[in-house]
């Protein structure tokens, strides 16, 4: 009997350890199992908030594979070089048995240079400055076109302003310094003729904005304003203003990108007396060796234009949310009554 009890409980012992061992590793499945599944759970929801963003619905459709070459294209021309610039700005090569470390040395250095900081102020000032009068003389331009009533004689005034888009910049160039020659010598090397180069060369970008905000605009709101007593300049103001304040905004931020990194201008215009960012990088690619100082002023430059239009983008989306919300309310309210 004494045996019999003993086998009995050394069995119960034996399905006992057996039974805590499936039991563990029927926990450990358990615990695998729910982390799968709250994994695929996040992926499922990436997925849905993907989903309503314009670029996984671009790539569903059918366009994609026509731009294709054209983001090939923009990576192999554009960002890649951008990315290079970067690497050469935070990689340094050392000569020990670390061959490159990541610093931060050539922008400190690059800060603690008041003739640089100088220079990049400098070309941004000139940018904005050139800017300005690129739109103040590309309004009237563009709304004077947008005003003909013959379509015909206002697209191929288009071309006519567009034309120098088309032209060499270093030929243009060449013929304004050869004007400046013949009429004013002792302006070249000055501020004012290297904005002029600027509003000469850049005044094409501003007023194809401003034309496309101008000729989309309603013109049966300005014809409303006149008809309730409201005066032509009042209405030129509040309402055609207003309403192209997006494609003013645009053009001012496309001179502002060509205006600050020009590099024929300061060269040809200059005439070496005034240094501004873009000749500065020149020297430190092509005349110096410091390749790595150069591509951080670039680095720097590019995030000051980023935000510089980041900033401008933000105003032009205030006054197009502005005026959506100001007619779409007074359209409920006339619904209403």
């Amino acid at each position: 009997m004494k045996q019999d009890k003993n086998l009995d409980l050394d069995v119960a012992t034996e399905i006992t350890a057996f039974n805590q061992d499936d039991l563990d590793e029927a926990i450990d499945d358990q615990i695998v199992a729910a982390k799968r599944s709250k994994l695929k759970s996040k992926v499922t929801e990436i997925n849905k908030t993907l989903s309503k963003t314009k670029l996984f619905n671009f790539g569903k459709g059918k366009v994609w594979p026509i731009l294709l070459p054209f983001f090939i294209v923009i990576t192999a021309l554009v960002i890649l070089p951008l990315i290079s610039i970067v690497i050469y700005a935070i990689v340094q090569p050392t000569g020990d048995a670390i061959m490159f470390k990541l610093t931060i040395e050539k922008f400190i250095k690059m800060f603690t240079d008041s003739n640089i900081m100088v220079a990049l102020l400098l070309s941004i000032a000139y940018a904005l400055v050139a800017a300005l009068l690129c739109v103040l003389i590309g309004y009237p331009i563009a709304l004077m076109m947008a005003q003909i009533r013959s379509k015909i004689l206002a697209k191929n005034m288009w071309v006519l302003i567009t034309m120098p888009i088309w032209i060499s910049m270093l030929l243009k160039v060449l013929g304004l310094q050869t004007l400046f020659y013949l009429l004013m010598p002792n302006a070249i090397g000055t501020p004012i003729a290297i904005i002029v180069g600027m509003v000469y060369m850049f005044l094409p970008f501003a007023v194809t904005p401003i034309y496309d905000a101008l000729e989309s605009r309603e013109i049966d709101l300005e014809e409303a304003s006149l008809d309730l007593g409201a005066t032509p300049m009042k209405t030129f103001w509040t309402i055609t203003v207003r309403s192209s304040m997006p494609g003013v905004l645009t053009g001012f931020s496309l001179v502002i990108v060509q205006a600050a990194t020009s590099l024929i201008i300061v060269h040809y215009i200059g005439d070496g007396k005034i240094q501004l960012i873009s000749s500065v990088i020149e020297s430190y690619f092509l005349k110096g060796n410091d390749f790595g100082y150069g591509a951080a002023i670039s680095v720097v430059l590019a995030i000051m234009i980023f935000a510089l239009m980041l900033i401008i983008r933000g105003i032009s989306n205030k006054f197009e949310m502005k005026g959506k919300k100001k007619w779409k309310d007074s359209s409920k309210v006339a619904t209403l009554q």
